[in-house]
């Protein structure tokens, strides 16, 4: 069942839902949060509601628990359902004056395990493995940007500049613009994909109907499509390209800072974790000690 069929059904069934989701989507708009953030909060608010057949407003800490209990049991994703569906109460609560069950509600920790990274080989080989030109070029700018897949999704032709060789990325997940430099390879991609494909307004448009985006759907089954053309047995999704260009950058010289706005990035915490994965260059590592009195090798 999709996320609007769900979210619409339980609007349909349970009694008070929809009043309380369309207020809370239209605090969480004059917030700024993003649509798909308020989607994914409602869809696992709505499968709350279905369960009890309530209005998570309605629902004590004791029932709370309980069904986060099941969640944790029967799910099929269910750490990324949990965190939609606490993160969403949390703002609900918040938003509707809910302190007493706002302070009750569990704390996420925050997850240490490193992210997945391709490496220079397997990167070349992703990038080559599609056939069509589309789908190469897809890819590699994804890569070669470091752009979040919302915002492949949103990148329209005007907003692509070959000349200055920058990509002009509008109002991203921290409502922000900002500029990305692109390579050559990219560029030469990209006007080959514009005389072949002729896309209409968006960069990647749906395959079917001219005008409208690429959706995210279509990204990610056209990249497990890839990836059984290639040797990667490593976990990949999108967003690990995206991981690969940030650590390549940091490995290539680049500046953390300069990342963190590369990436857009709101605050550098973000960024700081690609240190742990980068491949630094050993000579650039050393004991302050010897910036005082010069290396005792030499």
């Amino acid at each position: 069942m999709s996320k609007i069929t769900i979210y619409f059904d339980a609007c349909n069934k349970v009694e008070g839902f929809r009043s309380m989701g369309e207020e809370f989507k239209r605090k969480l708009i004059i917030n700024g949060k993003s649509r798909s953030t308020h989607e994914n909060y409602l869809r696992q608010m709505a499968k709350l509601a279905l369960f009890y057949n309530k209005s998570p407003l309605e629902l004590d800490i004791g029932e709370l628990e309980e069904y986060l209990y099941y969640l944790m049991q029967k799910d099929t994703d269910a750490l990324s359902s949990y965190k939609h569906l606490v993160y969403g109460l949390r703002k609900l609560y918040l938003l509707l004056d809910k302190e007493e069950l706002l302070l009750k509600l569990p704390k996420i920790a925050r997850s240490k395990k490193l992210v997945t990274v391709l490496s220079i080989n397997e990167t070349r080989e992703l990038i080559k493995a599609p056939v069509h030109i589309r789908e190469k070029v897809l890819f590699g700018l994804i890569y070669d940007s470091g752009m979040r897949i919302s915002e492949v999704t949103n990148l329209l032709l005007k907003d692509v500049d070959l000349d200055r060789k920058l990509l002009h990325i509008r109002r991203s997940k921290n409502k922000k613009d900002r500029y990305i430099p692109i390579s050559s390879h990219a560029v030469r991609g990209i006007r080959k994909h514009l005389a072949i494909n002729s896309p209409k307004d968006y960069l990647f448009d749906n395959y079917k109907r001219k005008g409208i985006p690429i959706s995210k759907t279509r990204i990610r089954n056209l990249l497990k499509e890839t990836l059984l053309k290639t040797n990667i047995t490593k976990d990949v999704t999108v967003h690990t390209l995206r991981h690969t260009y940030a650590t390549h950058q940091l490995e290539a010289g680049q500046s953390i800072m300069v990342l963190k706005e590369l990436l857009g990035h709101e605050t550098i915490h973000s960024t700081l974790m690609y240190l742990h994965i980068s491949q630094l260059d050993a000579m650039k590592k050393f004991g302050c000690m010897d910036v005082l009195y010069g290396s005792a090798d030499e």
